[in-house]
């Protein structure tokens, strides 16, 4: 079987529950994890992660203001 007949695995998404099961589930059941899905998950979950410390700075920051 050659890589191109290998279905791409879909993208971690929902919750971080969620992404944490599924990755889980993908573990036991044996799914090779290309090096580059992995990388594209990491880069996903940090831009998020990101994300998500803006916007908490932004309301400490308004809190702050009171």
């Amino acid at each position: 079987m050659s890589h191109s007949d290998t279905p791409a695995l879909p993208d971690l998404t929902g919750s971080v529950d969620e992404r944490l099961a599924r990755l889980d589930d993908l573990e036991r059941d044996g799914a090779l994890l290309p090096a580059a899905w992995l990388q594209r998950q990491l880069r996903t979950a940090l831009a998020e992660w990101a994300d998500d410390e803006t916007r908490l700075d932004i309301v400490r920051e308004n809190h702050d203001d009171y």
